[in-house]
């Protein structure tokens, strides 16, 4: 007979007397001590429930059996999918287990620096600084004079939005004559619209280059008849 065997024999045995004991002492309080039989049932049972767990422990011990509870105790330590360990004298198996308790190994590779941008691309997209876009707006400024040539300027206020105010202001930025107006590109015209304050866009509005070229000619503009002969500028 295995140890387990024995166990579970010893541990029926200590619940049979317990039954046993317990019934017995039931008899005795109803017949002897006059109890009443609930009382009397009541007391037995408890006494029969601790002698079924206090006996096992105690008298299933000789002849290397072990106790119920010890055993329950070690069975119900795996959990729920664990798999039983290995029996000692099967090598393989402690083998497999050892090399599955040991942690998977991962080669540490260095990280990968951060792609960098196109320093051509990174050139584009920065935002221009106040001094570079002031050179770009000088690179499109129309040619100026220090002086009118000949000490003479010509009468800008022949050119339709060209008032006594902001004649004395073109004059100011160096244009004086109806030729340099007129040689104006489509950048110089945009330099001059953007700086003339309070005046921003008169130039392209009115057609300063289109007027200027004819009166450079010695032609005269419908505006500049009027203008000539008194009119409002």
């Amino acid at each position: 007979m295995t140890t387990d065997d024995s166990a579970k024999k010893c541990a029926s045995t200590c619940w049979y007397a317990s039954v046993g004991i317990g019934l017995l002492l039931t008899v005795v309080l109803i017949s002897g001590a006059g109890w009443a039989l609930l009382w009397a049932l009541l007391l037995g049972v408890v006494v029969f429930l601790v002698l079924g767990f206090v006996l096992p422990q105690v008298a299933c011990t000789s002849g290397g059996i072990e106790r119920p509870m010890a055993a329950m105790s070690a069975s119900s330590s795996l959990v729920a999918g664990d798999a039983p360990p290995p029996p000692l004298d099967d090598p393989y198996a402690a083998a497999a287990a050892a090399a599955a308790a040991t942690p998977p190994y991962f080669e540490d590779t260095p990280d990968e620096p951060a792609p960098q941008a196109h320093p051509v691309v990174s050139e584009a997209r920065k935002p221009k600084t106040d001094v570079e876009r002031a050179a770009d707006h000088d690179n499109e400024k129309p040619e100026t004079l220090d002086a009118p040539r000949g000490g003479t300027a010509d009468d800008l206020k022949m050119i339709k939005g060209v008032g006594p105010k902001l004649e004395v202001t073109l004059n100011s930025m160096g244009f004086y004559h109806f030729d340099q107006i007129a040689n104006w590109s489509d950048a110089e015209v945009a330099w001059v619209d953007e700086n003339l304050q309070g005046f921003n866009g008169r130039a392209t509005r009115d057609d300063w280059t289109g007027q200027a070229a004819t009166l450079a000619h010695g032609s005269t503009t419908e505006f500049s008849a009027r203008a000539a002969k008194g009119g409002v500028y």
